[in-house]
């Protein structure tokens, strides 16, 4: 027994000392990843142009005598005022990516006069480089949007204004093609239109080249309006009713579900705290309103230290998620290079082997206290885990939707996004998305609510109250997708998973719950995408 404590104590040592350096890797990954995301633009933004161009392709619909009913419903999804909102979500755009041309110059500078030496030259070269990207894919999208505004301003009969807005760009523009486009849309605006027969295909080749939906209709609209071509504006008027059509169901179905689940959630919310002050009054004579709060937040027996928890996330999460899988595939492949397919089955495929491998890890962690306690890891089909999962869903769909809008005011469209939801948006093969849909939908819900619900919640209540716990894993949950604007609304969405968790001590509940939430989300992005 003498001879084996040393060795026991010495292999305490060293594993403590190996998740020590392990911990300031992969903290000064973290903060690297959070602070790399800072000048990125949120998904949001991209979120909202999508579905302001479908909005202006909706609002072109004229509704027939039998859909003139439908009249009211357009009115509603799109409002009133189109050409003005749209001009300002485009300009509110552009505002964001001025800003954060802004910070990255800012940032460029810091780097400039930063003290280097031969180790972190090529560091500073690499970090400089990306930022001189990231600058330049900014200016070319403020360009696209200034192109896109000066049409809208033409829209609502400011062609003046437009052409103004035009010259800017060909004055400002860092490439040539920008320059040609904004040229040409002078031409067709301006008070002696220079378009003949001679240069429109030319024309029609550069506007087709680099508009698309509303914005392409309405410059084809002026160019034939100009030609006098009576056929072509026909052809062009019953193809832009059948897309306007098309996407107000899109529209429909993208803002209807979210209305009606948010309203759902509100009333359910509302029941619930009328149900709980009505507890408190009938029971104010027994328990205070603090222990009705807290009367089903009872803690797990955890067996193991917070030495076991450390191990799982530093070792089967971070360390594999963040170094191990991203090492491993960097020298098979590059996922900048792959098509949306590929990217979709990189995606799934990485995830696949992290949450394997970080299941791994859990269970060799904690195999020498089993059996555990028999609320641990608990799956019961006979319980009421739908209502709870269901409901839980109904209920944060209008909270977060609340703490994003504040979020919103905090980043003014930076902080980065989850870069899934890009591909996403824009993706068009049906094999990736489907492939997006099943890691988003089924494997992240599977893995991370076993690991943040079922494993790290109930272990961090051995040392801080339930509620401790819930708000401490709900904050590693939104801290661990390493998007800064993301961590307050997932933060929230991880308190809410936490709660339904603690209520119902099945992890079914709030994976469906997770499940939910990715699906709709995806869902919404995949309609937006389409109909752009």
């Amino acid at each position: 027994m003498s001879l084996d404590r040393p060795n026991l104590i010495s292999f305490q040592s060293l594993r403590r000392i190996l998740l020590s350096v392990l911990t300031a890797f992969i903290l000064l990954k973290l903060i690297s990843s959070l602070v790399g995301t800072f000048d990125r633009p949120q998904i949001q933004g991209k979120f909202e142009l999508y579905q302001t161009n479908l909005v202006l392709v909706a609002s072109e619909w004229k509704p027939t005598e039998d859909l003139e009913g439908l009249g009211a419903l357009q009115t509603s999804i799109v409002g009133t005022d189109i050409l003005k909102s749209a001009t300002q979500q485009y300009q509110n755009a552009r505002s964001s990516d001025v800003l954060a041309i802004e910070k990255l110059k800012t940032s460029l500078a810091g780097l400039g006069s930063a003290e280097s030496n031969a180790n972190t030259k090529e560091s500073l070269a690499l970090q400089t480089n990306l930022i001189n990207k990231t600058i330049a894919a900014a200016q070319l999208e403020i360009e696209r949007i200034d192109l896109r505004i000066g049409i809208l301003q033409a829209a609502n009969k400011q062609p003046e204004q437009a052409i103004v807005t035009w010259h800017k760009v060909i004055t400002d523009a860092s490439r040539s093609t920008s320059k040609n486009v904004a040229a040409s849309l002078i031409g067709i605006w301006q008070k002696s239109p220079s378009i003949d027969r001679n240069t429109l295909p030319q024309i029609k080749a550069e506007i087709t080249t680099n508009f698309d939906g509303w914005f392409r209709d309405r410059i084809l609209t002026q160019v034939y309006t100009d030609l006098d071509d009576r056929p072509e504006l026909d052809k062009l008027a019953i193809a832009e009713q059948l897309k306007a059509k098309n996407a107000l169901i899109k529209l429909a179905l993208i803002t209807i579900p979210r209305v009606l689940l948010g309203v759902s959630g509100v009333f359910l919310l509302v029941f619930f705290i009328v149900r709980l002050i009505i507890i408190a009054i009938q029971q104010r004579k027994e328990r205070s309103v603090p222990e009705i709060l807290l009367a089903h937040l009872n803690p797990w027996q955890t067996p193991w230290d917070w030495e076991i928890v450390w191990q799982v996330f530093v070792v089967g999460f971070f360390f594999v998620g963040q170094f191990l899988l991203p090492a491993i595939f960097s020298i098979l492949v590059e996922p900048a290079t792959l098509t949306t397919r590929g990217q979709g089955l990189y995606v799934f495929s990485s995830y696949v082997l992290m949450a394997s491998l970080g299941i791994g890890v859990l269970f060799l962690s904690i195999k020498s206290y089993m059996p555990l306690p028999p609320d641990w890891f608990k799956f019961n089909w006979r319980s009421n885990w739908l209502l709870w999962g269901i409901g839980g869903y109904l209920i944060a769909t209008p909270i977060v939707i609340v703490v994003s809008l504040i979020n919103d005011k905090i980043w003014h469209g930076q902080g980065g996004s989850n870069p899934l939801l890009q591909i996403v948006l824009e993706g068009r093969d049906s094999t990736a998305l489907v492939l997006f849909f099943v890691t988003a939908a089924v494997a992240a819900p599977l893995f991370e609510e076993f690991l943040f619900r079922g494993f790290l919640l109930p272990s961090l209540t051995r040392y801080v109250p339930v509620w401790g716990a819930i708000a401490i894993s709900g904050l590693v949950f939104g801290v661990a997708h390493l998007s800064l604007s993301e961590i307050l609304p997932l933060t929230t969405l991880g308190i809410i998973l936490g709660i339904v968790y603690v209520r119902t001590r099945n992890l079914l509940a709030p994976m469906l719950l997770h499940s939910l939430w990715n699906s709709t989300t995806l869902a919404s992005l995949f309609i937006l995408g389409s109909g752009n």
